[in-house]
């Protein structure tokens, strides 16, 4: 199991703002059916191919086992190789900043797979922790950037309307 705990200085809708885009456009680029968030709930299924890392295409049943924005969403990725887990959650700190929970987790269909990923978490996890890490802090810069960004076109909006006038 891989589990990356960050607090980071963005507000649990800022973060949530992010990833359920992605959410929305995995189902769209999978399925062709374009969703809206109110539409997401506990039990989302659909399926997707996915290609493994020997280049195999490969089926895969996604369901949303959880979501509650901007608290929690968790899915599960069964194929026939096992099961994986991603879960993100949430909590809105005192300090106005979000505690974050994000946890990968991988279950292998029969005792050689299981021990297979058994083995490999052991060798990468360390790795993928610090990859998940940066890939998080990312996606934190670029809403903090964002929001540089929404203030000064606000202000630009400001002052062109001020000067009409």
């Amino acid at each position: 199991m891989i589990e990356v705990n960050l607090e980071m200085e963005v507000t649990p809708e800022e973060l949530f703002d992010v990833i359920v885009p992605s959410i929305l456009y995995d189902i769209k680029e999978s399925t062709g059916k374009t969703v809206k968030v109110n539409q997401l709930h506990d039990n989302y299924t659909y399926k997707k191919k996915l290609k493994s890392k020997m280049g195999k295409e490969a089926g895969v049943r996604v369901t949303i086992t959880r979501f509650e924005y901007p608290v929690v969403y968790e899915a599960k990725f069964e194929s026939a190789s096992g099961d994986n887990l991603m879960r993100y959650e949430v909590e809105r700190l005192e300090n106005g900043n979000s505690g974050l929970s994000y946890v990968e987790d991988f279950a292998g269909s029969g005792k050689m797979a299981a021990m297979n990923g058994w083995l490999i978490g052991l060798v990468y996890n360390h790795k993928a922790k610090k990859d998940i890490a940066k890939r998080l802090r990312a996606m934190e810069k670029s809403i903090i950037d964002n929001r540089a960004l929404d203030d000064d076109e606000f202000l630009k909006e400001t002052e062109t309307s001020e000067n009409e006038n």
